[in-house]
């Protein structure tokens, strides 16, 4: 496998997935699903993967889907072509067909090369499915000083702006963070939910062969938990959570059946993908009763937990929700839960936890936000980054008196350069177009 993106070719094994469901939860629709619904529909692809999911300095995740209950061999060879690890697993109905591998006692700094394969005669991974084959290289141990890049993006098409991803190629990113409405579903069916995912890593080709090559990390927002402007109340959010460790490979999920925040390390930067959804509305806030809850207590203790234990000079905060009012009459914003966002923000600067930034997406707005140094002890910047697709939404361009810039631009990421090789670690935030423009570009130091 080369570093240059091949683009496979779809063949005669895709085919129109009829995603029956009951009871679904329709909400006000998002602007690339109903974009997507007036398009002829496309065939579900029966075989996805492999999808790189977490990769650390000594771990990795990825998953793939085949139909039929067959067995999937992964075979994962170093540089030298040794096999360092082989395993087999069965696919199945329970989990549509999807098969998790956790692959551990990596080397740090080290490019792996693996290759799936399907028992039988036919090995379902053909030239479309890149023959089944990923790579991917494990960063440097976490105290070992680096640079490193990495993506970040919300509001994304399943089926339109293929040259985003080719843009997010070429600026040669380490890995990507989805921050939800990754992809639109609006329903709370589980088999709707299969095929939605299905439908986000099985189509666009240039996603589908970055998938192989860098890791991904993904939470969720409202669109892709049950409706817009959904919350913990949700009915059958249980499907919805199944559906979704089904479709990505993260290191970890929540705690005990609940939600799906986690965080990961990688050189001199450590970010939390914290849930917004599943404990919202759930009940009274631990920081203030007379409010309801946002984080829950369980995802607030991990979450200082990890915060206190963190030796990174960047740790980067991600909800899917933006940090202030949003500008409409919809709930899903950390305004509405105030009260834990400045007890959040007390306890940093009271634990003096250097480093943090906060980033979200949700309104298909970019902004960036420098709120001073009163809330945390230093000036904390918040970026929003919306849409990866191409529909924007100016009436949420709304006036803050901590705007320090922003602007309704259409398929845009956000990419982050974190160091800490020279005498002190430096992070540059850039905004950057489907047109590979940098449109905003910030500097910070730890």
């Amino acid at each position: 496998m080369t570093d240059k993106l091949a683009i496979p070719h779809w063949n005669r094994r895709e085919f129109l997935g009829a995603a029956a469901g009951s009871a679904v939860v329709a909400g006000s629709v998002g602007p690339l699903l109903a974009a997507d619904a007036k398009a002829p529909a496309a065939p579900l692809r029966e075989v996805i993967g492999p999808v790189l999911g977490h990769v650390d300095h000594a771990s990795a995740h990825l998953f793939c889907r085949v139909p039929g209950g067959l067995e999937v061999t992964l075979v994962l060879r170093g540089l030298d072509g040794q096999v360092v690890s082989r395993q087999t697993t069965t696919s199945s109905a329970a989990h549509d067909f999807c098969v998790p591998f956790a692959i551990k006692d990596l080397v740090p700094g080290q490019t792996y090369r693996g290759q799936l394969s399907t028992s039988g005669g036919t090995n379902l991974f053909g030239e479309e499915n890149n023959d089944g084959q990923f790579t991917f290289t494990t960063p440097a141990a976490p105290e070992t000083p680096a640079t490193v890049t990495l993506g970040l993006g919300s509001c994304v098409s399943s089926t339109e702006f293929d040259a985003l991803w080719s843009q997010i190629a070429a600026q040669k990113v380490e890995g990507f963070c989805l921050l939800g409405d990754t992809p639109y579903i609006d329903t709370n069916d589980l088999a709707r939910n299969r095929a939605a995912r299905r439908k986000f890593w099985g189509t666009l080709p240039t996603l589908r062969t970055l998938a192989t090559q860098i890791p991904f990390w993904n939470t969720w927002d409202d669109h892709d938990f049950g409706k817009n402007d959904s919350d913990g109340l949700m009915p059958k959010k249980e499907d919805i959570r199944q559906a979704f460790l089904e479709y990505n490979a993260l290191a970890s999920y929540g705690a005990d059946d609940a939600g799906i925040y986690t965080s990961f390390r990688r050189g001199p930067v450590e970010i939390w993908l914290i849930d917004d959804r599943w404990f919202s509305q759930t009940g009274p806030s631990w920081a203030d009763p007379a409010q309801k809850t946002c984080l829950g207590e369980a995802q607030w203790q991990w979450l200082q937990e990890t915060l206190k234990a963190s030796t990174a000079p960047f740790k980067i905060l991600c909800t899917g929700m933006v940090w202030y009012p949003k500008g409409n009459k919809e709930k899903d914003h950390w305004e509405t839960y105030s009260a834990e966002r400045e007890a959040m923000f007390a306890w940093i600067k009271e634990q003096k936890i250097t480093g943090v930034m906060l980033v979200s997406g949700d309104i298909h707005v970019s902004r960036h936000h420098t709120y001073g140094p009163e809330r945390v002890g230093y000036p904390l910047h918040e970026c929003v980054v919306s849409p990866m697709h191409a529909s924007v939404i100016p009436a949420l361009d709304v006036q803050h008196p901590a705007r320090i810039w922003s602007k309704p631009e259409p398929n845009v990421f956000l990419k982050l350069v974190a160091t800490n090789k020279g005498k002190k670690p430096k992070l540059t935030a850039t905004w950057i177009n489907i047109k590979g423009e940098t449109i905003h570009e910030f500097e910070m130091g730890a």
